[in-house]
């Protein structure tokens, strides 16, 4: 799968959508790779339909980025159009995932946008990426109970809920073959641009 199609596919609606959006061009141009679409294409779950997963995973990462960083493929919007392009986004990856017919995938990354939201609005911006690496791992692999206990530990504010939710996830990761994909996001999240 080429790593900068959700991306170019994401400018392309933008373009159909027309103004008020605008498409940076030089975002799409294949020097932003869409890492976590890549990790949710690779897994067992998801590998079937790699390349819908990953438009998905990448539409949804850009309307969080659109709420809470800075986008990746829209030419410098405005505050409140950049809430709306993030809306935008949300629904384009909702919509494609209503394509898959995949329930669980649809919690998956319901709970994501949700929980994410309340982590932002708490000032936990590092838990919220930790959050997105254990959801998009559960998508790609399938979630248990473990997972779903970090989950809802880290949504609390638990202590140690941050490396239970960090650990099962490398360890899922391990499990399914997902090491280098996995590595790739948990580099990207420890350096962390606003808009990756």
């Amino acid at each position: 799968m080429n790593a900068v199609a959700p991306l170019d596919r994401l400018a392309d609606r933008v373009r159909e959508e027309g103004p008020p959006l605008a498409v940076r061009e030089e975002a799409v141009t294949g020097t932003i790779p869409a890492i976590f679409g890549e990790l949710a294409a690779a897994g067992p779950r998801t590998g079937g339909n790699g390349t819908e997963y990953a438009f998905v995973v990448e539409a949804v990462r850009e309307g969080y980025l659109c709420h809470y960083g800075s986008s990746r493929i829209l030419d410098q919007p405005d505050a409140d159009l950049a809430l709306l392009a993030g809306d935008l986004f949300y629904a384009i990856g909702i919509r494609g995932l209503a394509g898959l017919d995949d329930l669980e995938s649809t919690g998956i990354l319901s709970d994501l946008i949700r929980v994410a939201a309340e982590l932002q609005a708490d000032g936990r911006a590092d838990s919220a990426e930790v959050l997105w690496l254990g959801q998009i791992v559960a998508l790609s692999c399938g979630k248990d109970d473990a997972q779903r206990e970090a989950v809802e530990a880290l949504e609390a504010g638990r202590e140690g809920a941050e490396a239970a939710l960090l650990d099962w996830s490398k360890r899922s990761a391990a499990t399914n073959g997902l090491g280098r994909a996995f590595d790739i996001v948990q580099t990207a999240i420890d350096s962390r641009p606003s808009n990756f």
